[in-house]
């Protein structure tokens, strides 16, 4: 069951943070699914959000399914996403159930993109002290016009619609009561370069969203904007961080004090594909 906020998580002993590691998934789901445009499926066994607004969805976590139940929900889900040729996103790890849900989903057209290391830290042992650009600004971000004018870090630029309603749909969920979520951005001379998102769910910080524009990587802006967003956290009262690493991004977190506590499954379930092969090709 995923905490309430005022359940914040201060056994940061390795069960519990595995644990958190994945209900802070299910709880970034929740809150996603309260998007404008966005079904929310609350199941019980699952949580799903599912939209046809290019950039919204799906997504899919906490699958806590039976041997005999798997396969038709897992259909029942894809259903929608066949329907309007739409992507999904599909988070496995370790309390995911049955044992064998892979197979099931790599059988029902999924395919793995990556296994990333879910990664814990304590925030009251957060190590700060790095190198970093002179004029560096970092701030939460409370104003996101800045972003039809400049590159987003993680999205990339205004381009397409969906890369719009990517970054308009952060600037939502950042601006919800009671606040859970702040998006925060690194600044060269007024223009963005780095940012992380820092989502207080599940009793624990998850960060989301961390980038720098590829010209200024390298430079510690990454680091920087990260250590903003975990000591905002820490200053709410949370005692613990979780995140999901890229393979580039493991070692920069555990020079910041993170640890790997378990694996995190990234399925995907591609539209294109889907169109190949009602064509033939």
């Amino acid at each position: 069951m995923t905490r309430t906020r005022s359940e914040i998580l201060a056994d940061l002993s390795s069960p519990l943070l595995t644990a958190a590691v994945e209900e802070n998934v299910v709880a970034w789901t929740r809150l996603k699914g309260r998007l404008p445009g966005v079904e929310l499926h609350d199941d019980g066994d699952v949580v799903w959000v599912f939209s046809t607004q290019p950039g919204r969805g799906g997504a899919v976590s906490g699958a806590r399914f039976t041997a005999a139940t798997a396969d038709a929900r897992i259909a029942e889900i894809l259903a929608h996403h066949r329907r309007h040729l739409e992507p999904a996103l599909w988070w496995t790890g370790p309390s995911s159930t049955p044992a064998d849900l892979d197979g099931r989903l790599r059988a029902a057209g999924l395919h793995c993109q990556r296994r990333m290391p879910g990664m814990a830290c304590d925030l009251h042992a957060l190590r700060t002290e790095f190198r970093r650009p002179a004029g560096l600004a970092i701030a939460p971000l409370t104003d996101f016009s800045i972003f039809r004018r400049h590159e987003h870090p993680f999205f990339g630029p205004p381009s397409t619609e969906r890369r719009r309603n990517l970054v308009d749909g952060i600037a939502w969920m950042t601006g919800q009561e009671p606040a859970s979520a702040w998006h925060f951005v690194a600044s060269l001379d007024g223009i963005p370069v780095g940012c992380a998102t820092v989502f207080l769910g599940a009793g624990v910080a998850g960060l989301y969203h961390v980038a720098t524009v590829p010209g200024e990587r390298g430079r510690g802006i990454g680091k920087a904007v990260t250590v903003a967003a975990l000591e905002h956290a820490r200053e709410q009262g949370y005692r613990a961080a979780i995140l999901h690493s890229s393979k580039e991004g493991e070692p920069v977190y555990r020079r910041i004090g993170f640890e790997p506590v378990c694996t995190m499954g990234h399925w995907y379930y591609s539209k294109t594909r889907q169109v190949r092969q009602r064509l033939g090709i």
